[in-house]
């Protein structure tokens, strides 16, 4: 993936329905935290409101199996993708993994000579980072007595980013966003906001290395 911008570029992806939900009041902190300092843009791709098709159907297939083109809609997904020195996926957890939404997007926009590459070869990804934040509704203890953070970690980052051979990635669980307490309500947006500040100097320093390359 080459950025041909002049400033470094986060995607910020969300897979969420309702923009007053606290998934998007989290994305709304994170693109602030990517804004703060100013040396990074981020262009947030609501996935509900694009009316993206999360199922894989009979072109994805054909694609996967045969090659030739991906059908138009991931080919405008993977355009939107190629110009980011980092990409967030941000998603409400349902029954311990991604939605749907989220998922099929993964599974359409992911293929195999662009995401992946999975011949003897084994050619790089045209993705630098990819970063998940999970948006949980239960406790963090829930997460690690019953080893659902341990799963995802292994679904998301070693399963996907992993055989993607996508060199830096990451999964971090936000915890309570269903609680009553303002107190957490605070304490999601505040990360939310150091998520996006990391982010953006992820965002320039590979960008800084395309530079010099």
């Amino acid at each position: 993936m080459t950025n041909e911008t002049s400033t470094a570029n986060v995607v910020l992806v969300v897979a969420h329905p309702d923009r007053n939900s606290a998934t998007w009041a989290i994305g709304r902190a994170i693109e602030q935290g990517i804004r703060t300092d100013g040396t990074a843009s981020v262009t947030t791709h609501d996935l509900s409101r694009a009316g993206f098709d999360p199922v894989f159907g009979e072109q994805d297939l054909e694609h996967y199996r045969n090659g030739g083109d991906a059908p138009a809609d991931v080919r405008r997904e993977q355009q939107l993708l190629d110009p980011a020195d980092v990409i967030v996926v941000l998603f409400p957890v349902y029954w311990w993994a991604m939605p749907a939404l989220a998922k099929g997007w993964i599974d359409r926009v992911f293929t195999r000579g662009w995401a992946y590459d999975d011949g003897p070869d084994g050619g790089p990804s045209a993705i630098n980072e990819l970063h998940f934040v999970g948006v949980a509704a239960v406790d963090e203890g829930t997460y690690d007595r019953r080893g659902y953070r341990e799963a995802m970690t292994t679904q998301l980052q070693h399963g996907i980013a992993g055989y993607s051979r996508i060199d830096e990635s990451s999964v971090r669980l936000l915890f309570g966003a269903e609680t009553a307490d303002p107190h957490v309500h605070e304490q999601l947006i505040a990360e939310g906001h150091k998520i996006g500040a990391d982010m953006a100097r992820r965002a320039q320093a590979v960008f800084d290395r395309a530079v010099e390359a």
